[in-house]
């Protein structure tokens, strides 16, 4: 054999164990243990899903918050349905959605799921309202709702609820408001110093272009800018 058919078989050989090995890289035995034949995750790779965070809820609120303009004397009953409310909730985060959604619309949202996991009935009360005046002087612009949640054996009522009248639904219920005092930051003008100056062009220019404002806070007590009503059954119905 000649020099260089020597050469040219040598040369098949390393092209035939480079092509070898390759192709061991690219299709890993799967191992006898695993009755799937699934191929693991690479070791260090989280899953894309984490864990869900389940949260208790309360959908039975007696009380809702309305515009402290509203006047309490327009408020009055609507009607009573059955409505199914959500009393458990599952969030989950999707790292390799957040990172899409923060490379497509980086806006700082959480990148979180809420799921509804379990549900419950209730009886929903619904309320109208006058709702506050456009400006001093105008006509209401219609009416504006509101609505509380009960248990259906707090209620106690024989039948649908829906075929119920108006004025016998209501007297179910007695009905309550209040407006809470609420801390506010607000400027102590009496202790804060500020700078003179005029407006220039619709800019406010400093008298003085050293002068710096010195502003001071307090905090003030203040009503709340929110009214509360709340809703109470009138001869409530003893659970088991």
């Amino acid at each position: 054999m000649t020099t260089t058919k020597i050469a040219l078989f040598a040369g098949a050989a390393v092209i035939v164990a480079g092509g070898l090995v390759l192709a061991i890289r690219m299709n890993p035995s799967t191992s006898t243990n695993d009755g799937h034949g699934t191929i693991a995750a690479p070791v260090g790779v989280a899953p894309v899903k984490q864990a869900g965070q389940l949260d208790q809820i309360n959908p039975y609120t007696h009380v809702a918050s309305i515009p402290a303009t509203v006047d309490p004397s327009t408020i009055r009953f609507e009607k009573l349905r059955m409505v199914e409310l959500a009393s458990k909730t599952k969030t989950t985060s999707d790292s390799q959605d957040c990172k899409e959604r923060q490379f497509r619309e980086p806006d700082g949202s959480p990148c979180q799921t809420a799921t509804v996991v379990e549900r419950v009935q209730a009886v929903e009360a619904t309320y109208s309202y006058n709702g506050p005046a456009v400006s001093s002087g105008e006509a209401t612009p219609g009416r504006d709702t509101f609505s509380v949640y009960f248990r259906p054996e707090e209620v106690g009522v024989d039948g649908p609820v829906q075929k119920l009248k108006r004025d016998q639904a209501a007297s179910f219920f007695q009905m309550s408001t209040y407006r809470a005092m609420v801390e506010q930051k607000v400027i102590d003008k009496e202790h804060s110093h500020f700078c003179e100056g005029n407006y220039v062009d619709g800019s406010w220019v400093r008298k003085d272009p050293k002068c710096q404002d010195q502003v001071q806070y307090a905090n003030q007590t203040v009503p709340s800018q929110y009214l509360t009503v709340q809703v109470d059954l009138r001869q409530p119905v003893a659970t088991r």
